[in-house]
């Protein structure tokens, strides 16, 4: 049994990595389970719903350009989807992810005499939650395949009908343009073949990309990179969304 330190997990907001500003940060995932006793049952009965799911997170009071001060509150208005990504784990292929689509829903700021500036924000689910594995995490050079191209990580096969989601982010760029693409094999070892539509546009900046596919795929997975450029700072997750 594995049991693992809290110091290395990551926290990622769209494509933006706020690991350097947080203290703390949770997952709280609910499911529905109304009462529906009735007179004639004799003990008593739930249905089960939906699920839904929040997270918290502590940290400290960021206000360089593009810190966690910053971003989150541009999300008080911002009235779209955003990308989040916790990793209670190194932030390594094959550490757990956790990928959800949330919207902000608390944003508070603390100061005291003789502490740190403090800065906390709360999410809420706004799409699907997905526990999925990194892919990839490293700082691509050139052209390539991650881990290898008789290599990757056994996720189980899906089934049409169920969204797998992929998360690309680029969180540091020199170059012309990178796209970010998931291949399958149905054995390690095997032949790989792109996952049809799953794959990022091109892309020239920091940025983050969401994709999701519902045919049914192998079960082992890689990432294939293209494009020309000389340094991008990547990180790569795939999971399957619970419920679809």
């Amino acid at each position: 049994m594995s049991k693992y330190a809290a110091h290395p997990s990551r926290i990622y907001l769209d494509e933006f990595d706020f690991s350097g500003s947080l203290t703390s940060t949770s997952l709280d995932i609910t499911q529905e389970a109304p009462v529906i006793t009735s007179f004639a049952d004799t003990g008593p009965r739930r249905a089960v719903g939906n699920y839904e799911f929040a997270q918290s997170h502590s940290g400290l009071f960021e206000s360089t350009d593009n810190g966690v001060d910053e971003q989150t509150f541009l999300l008080l208005a911002d009235g779209t989807d955003h990308y989040l990504t916790q990793l209670f784990g190194a932030n390594v292929a094959g550490t757990v992810a956790y990928d959800s689509i949330v919207q902000l829903t608390a944003n508070p700021r603390s100061a005291a005499i003789g502490g740190a500036v403090l800065m906390n924000f709360d999410t809420a689910g706004g799409g699907g939650l997905s526990r999925g594995v990194v892919l990839a995490s490293k700082t691509s050079t050139a052209a390539e395949t991650i881990p290898g191209a008789t290599d990757g990580w056994n996720q189980g096969a899906t089934i049409s009908g169920q969204s797998l989601r992929a998360i690309f982010r680029v969180f540091a760029f020199t170059g012309t343009s990178i796209t970010m693409k998931i291949q399958h094999c149905a054995t390690q070892g095997g032949s790989y073949v792109d996952v049809t539509s799953l794959t990022s546009t091109a892309m020239t900046a920091n940025q983050v990309q969401s994709v999701t596919v519902t045919s049914a795929t192998n079960a082992w997975k890689h990432v294939v990179t293209t494009g020309t450029y000389s340094s991008a700072l990547i990180l790569v997750t795939l999971g399957t969304v619970q419920g679809t």
